[in-house]
């Protein structure tokens, strides 16, 4: 594939120690910092409450070696990562770990899958952490009710937390900057359904996980800067198989099975993950109905996350028929972490519905090392002589 040169890609490349120095100056002026590993915790109550945010999911494997003094080897990765990167610094005294942990003023964790459930009872020791339970049938009568109550908890949480009120004009001001964000990431993904594609699936990932750590204000101005150089490029070239990933975050550090796809031939065309269009695939309604608490709108919009800790999630499967749709997709690679054992029951159920379309899927269970990329791409130079023939 041919890898245009985006000028624009090069501000999120060299993003990083910006973001840690705007963090610092935020903290100075007694902004709060607040630490998140989940898409179901609402980034709209946390900027209403006047507070800052980045996401702490570990993807390196740096990190691993130090959480299993704690946590047990057979969990997946990213939990220990996340862990590792957080002990590493409080007991250990290494350099490993990323230092925007040490900015973090609470962590507000929420009830999806038992590892990271247990593990937030071990974090609470050395950061201060909030959870938010969720309910696990969103389709039930129940779980809107329930899932509500849990925000206004969180929001009157968060105002202590901040000594700031959050308002209802407040939380629709950030439903709509949030949404124009959504609407952004539409925009950038639509342009990938050019064939070929004008930016690699690789550097796609990597603005992905940008999203969870710069303000969204500076991520919305970078993504707009690098939509609008993408609209002017002249895409030629041939066709190349047209791979969907779907499955576990890709958290940042991590980007060792979408480098080997297109190593190996394939060009990456759409994410079906929390990295990908989970994030902002739904928007939250603005409210044309005056009377709708901001609250109520936030939580149906979240509670449509198909995450595979809620069951029967069969709106998991219809999004990746959608997808494989929209982006022309030739095959599904299904990721998963090791001891991932919610997208691992799940792959049989996407598999069955994948086989009814006739698109092709390889299933890759993998960890943060790289003890295992020889036989990745042994398998995936099969999978993409299989789907070019």
């Amino acid at each position: 594939m041919t890898n245009y040169p985006l000028r624009s890609l090069n501000r999120f490349k060299d993003s990083y120690e910006r973001r840690i120095d705007q963090l610092l100056e935020r903290r100075k002026e007694g902004k709060r910092i607040v630490g998140t590993f989940c898409l179901f915790v609402p980034d709209e109550i946390i900027y209403a409450a006047g507070a800052d945010r980045v996401i702490l999911c570990g993807g390196r494997n740096a990190t691993v070696s130090f959480a299993e003094k704690y946590l047990p080897r057979t969990i997946c990765p990213l939990i220990k990562s996340s862990f590792g990167s957080v002990v590493s610094r409080e007991c250990c005294g290494v350099a490993e770990a990323c230092p925007h942990f040490d900015l973090v003023d609470v962590v507000v964790a929420e009830t999806t899958c038992d590892g990271k459930k247990k593990m937030y009872e071990l974090l609470d020791r050395y950061i201060p952490t909030y959870v938010i339970d969720l309910p696990q049938k969103p389709e039930s009568p129940d779980a809107l009710r329930y899932y509500r109550g849990e925000l206004e908890r969180f929001k009157a949480a968060m105002e202590r937390f901040t000594g700031n009120t959050i308002t209802d004009e407040g939380l629709r001001r950030e439903i709509r900057l949030a949404n124009e964000t959504r609407q952004l990431l539409h925009r950038f993904y639509d342009l990938r359904r050019r064939d070929p594609p004008a930016v690699t699936g690789v550097d796609v990932l990597k603005v992905l996980q940008k999203q969870y750590f710069l303000s969204p204000g500076d991520f919305r101005t970078l993504l707009r800067e690098l939509c609008d150089e993408v609209e002017q490029v002249t895409v030629n070239g041939r066709h190349m198989p047209r791979i969907m990933i779907s499955g576990c975050p890709m958290a940042g550090g991590n980007t060792k099975v979408a480098d080997i796809i297109e190593e190996r031939g394939g060009v990456i065309v759409a994410e079906e993950s929390c990295t990908g269009t989970r994030s902002f695939w739904d928007l939250v309604d603005e409210g044309k109905d005056k009377n709708k608490n901001p609250l109520t709108a936030i939580a149906e919009r979240y509670l449509k996350i198909p995450c595979s800790c809620m069951t029967p999630n069969e709106r998991r499967v219809e999004h990746i028929r959608e997808l494989i749709t929209t982006f022309n997709v030739d095959g599904l690679v299904y990721y998963t972490l090791q001891s991932c054992h919610g997208y691992n029951i799940e792959r049989f159920k996407v598999q069955q519905a994948l086989k009814a379309e006739h698109i092709p899927m390889l299933a890759i269970e993998t960890d943060y090392s790289d003890s295992d990329v020889g036989q990745i791409e042994v398998r995936v130079d099969a999978f993409m002589e299989m789907v070019s023939s």
